[in-house]
Parts: C-alpha cells; structure tokens; sequence
C-alpha cells in the first residue's frame, strides 16, 4: 500500500470549522491512504464511506463510471519529470530575476527594521510577495487557482503528495510554507519549508485545540493557561509590547519561548503598515521581471507534462497552483544558495525557516 501526506489551502477560519465533519482536516489523513492507494493501482473493492467522503471533499470523482483523482495528487512515478522540468524553469527564472536585483535592493534599503537587507528579503521576497502578492496577480491572470468553493461551503484546495524519498523534494524540503498566527491587528509568522513539526503559535494553536500537544509543547501549554490566554489577548499583547515596550508577563514568556523576543524585547523582524508600499514597489518590480514568464511556464507545465494530475484530467488551474509552489519554492532555494537572501535557520526535528511579525494597526 502507498502513504500519503495532505496538504490544504485554506480559505476559511480554521478555528471556527475545527469541529465541522466536512472540514478536511477531519478525514484526510493515513485512514485514506489505502483509497488513494486502491485508485493509484486500479483496486476495485473500497470503503464505500471512504470514498463518499473523497467524493464530496473534491479529492475523487467518477469519470464514465471510474474512480480518478479530482485534485492535485503526485506520485513517486512524477518525480523524475517534475526534478527535471523545475530545475531548468526555476534556473532561467532566477536568472531574470537576478538581472533586477539592484533595483530590488534599492527597494528594500528602504526597511529600516534593525535587520539585514538579506533576512528582509527573505521574508518580503521569498515570502510576502512569491507566497502573497505574486499569488494574486496570477490569479487575477487567470495563471492558477487560489480558491475552490465544495459542497460543504467550504473553501479549499488539496495537494497530496505520495510519501516516498523520489518527491520528498517537493513535498517537504521547498521554502514554500507559511505558517501564520493572525487576526486583524497583528500576525506571528514563520516561512520555510515544511520537513517536520514547526514549533511555532500556528502549530501549537492546531495541536492544543486537537489535544495532540507532544512534551516539546508543555511549557507553552502550561504559559497558555496560566495566562488564560486566547488567539486574540496574545496578538493584542504582541502589538502592546512593540509599542510599549510592556506586555503581560505571561505573553511575553510564551513570545520568548516561540523565539519571537529575548530578553524582554522582540528579537525578530517587524513590518508595520508604513513598510507597504515598499513591499508593493518590490512586487511591481518582480511582476514585471517575472510576470508574463512564469505565467507561461505554468500553462506549459500543467496542460503537458506527463505527471498523475494531468493524466486523471485535474483541473490545470488547481495543478498550477502546485506547480507554482514547487517553482517558486526552487527560486527561493536558488536566491539562498546565490546568498541573495538569508539563509533560514535549520531547527532538528522541525526544518528550516525564519521568524517575523507583521502589523496591521
């Protein structure tokens, strides 16, 4: 039998849907392996359950009678195709890229935050605008998907990934993840790749409301309650302590114990609403150095290749989505080994990323 590890993209508050049964982060998981596996390999006899489930999250549909994949699944059989073909567009991407970066770093002298041009970059560039801002101008061109309204009213797209070291690369080991601890004034943010259990808010958050908090978690859980916290007193605690200078001691012990302070003070950068129009003038100048070319990657890629998603007729908006993550993710990895940007910091057992809180107010 094949294994699988599940990927959504969410357009809906996951605190308000944690308990719903059509959430996705209620069925997708190892108990689907075996009907992923069973469609893969042609096998006839599933649960039926199972397989209503699929059906009516948009990871399965009947085609003339048959059971195909209906989102983006990629199997050790892509990995070959997908190594090669990414390699050669992200190269040529981050060339063009490149041939801009003295405006671009005109641009971000701008931030005067305390960090280096190269952490700023890091989070504006790799993160803010190729997993922000790049994403809606390739929605608004009609380039990829960023949204897919099921049954359920629900919001979401589904990227699912065999388990296997062919496509760990893509998977796990791309800068292509954020994890985002927000609300409307304020957001804890980590961006890096997503090769293990990131000991952050977000995560905790997720954990601590499933009651699967590991050991690594319990001095924060036992912060949490003393506190007697919620999502939006510790957000609003985090913009009193940039501004003030002064928080709850309880706040600030957990935003010590995250890595988001040190010794009293925030120790990561911060990007306030001032920093937005340099963000925007940045994400002006990637757009037209990039814009029109990774466009037409993506429409080549996701009508052409030779890979599962295309072969069971997966929408190529949603398939370009993917795909976009996977190029994108290769760029940032490129502009980390040209020492472009920082490189993110490696934590065993979690992966690598970076640390930063944006405010809103």
């Amino acid at each position: 039998m094949r294994n699988f590890e599940y990927y959504l993209f969410e357009n809906f508050d996951p605190d308000e849907e944690s308990g719903n049964p059509s959430n996705p982060r209620n069925f997708l998981n190892a108990n689907m392996d075996s009907v992923l596996s069973g469609v893969t390999d042609h096998v006839s006899r599933l649960d039926e359950e199972s397989i209503h489930q699929l059906l009516d999250g948009g990871v399965l549909r009947l085609d003339d009678g048959k059971l195909v994949f209906d989102c983006p699944v990629f199997l050790r059989e892509d990995a070959a195709v997908l190594s090669r073909e990414v390699a050669v567009q992200a190269s040529a991407l981050t060339d063009l890229l490149e041939k801009c970066l003295p405006d671009i770093l005109n641009c971000c002298a701008k931030i005067q935050n305390g960090f280096s041009d190269k952490l700023n970059l890091y989070h504006i560039l790799c993160g803010m605008i190729f997993d922000g801002k790049f994403f809606d101008f390739l929605s608004n061109k009609g380039s990829l998907a960023t949204s897919r309204v099921h049954p359920s009213g629900l919001d979401y797209l589904t990227v699912i990934y065999e388990k296997c070291p062919e496509l760990q690369t893509f998977s796990n080991n791309l800068l292509c993840s954020y994890n985002r601890f927000v609300n409307d004034r304020c957001a804890l943010q980590s961006f890096g790749d997503a090769n293990g259990n990131r000991f952050d808010f977000y995560r905790f958050f997720r954990l601590l409301e499933a009651g699967k908090l590991p050991p690594d978690f319990k001095q924060a859980e036992r912060l949490w309650k003393l506190g007697n916290l919620n999502k939006n007193a510790l957000l609003s605690q985090t913009v009193t302590l940039i501004q003030t200078g002064h928080c709850c001691p309880e706040a600030l012990s957990l935003l010590e114990v995250f890595g988001y302070a040190e010794n009293g003070k925030i120790s990561v950068p911060v990007y306030t609403p001032e920093h937005q129009k340099v963000f925007d003038e940045m994400e002006n100048i990637v757009e037209y150095a990039l814009g029109d070319a990774i466009s037409q990657s993506l429409s080549r890629l996701s009508g052409s290749l030779q890979i599962t998603p295309v072969i069971h007729g997966v929408h190529w908006l949603e398939i370009a989505n993917e795909l976009y993550h996977i190029l994108f993710g290769t760029i940032n990895q490129q502009l980390v080994d040209r020492k472009i940007v920082a490189e993110p910091q490696f934590f065993p057992g979690q992966g690598r990323y970076n640390r930063c809180i944006e405010l809103y107010v």
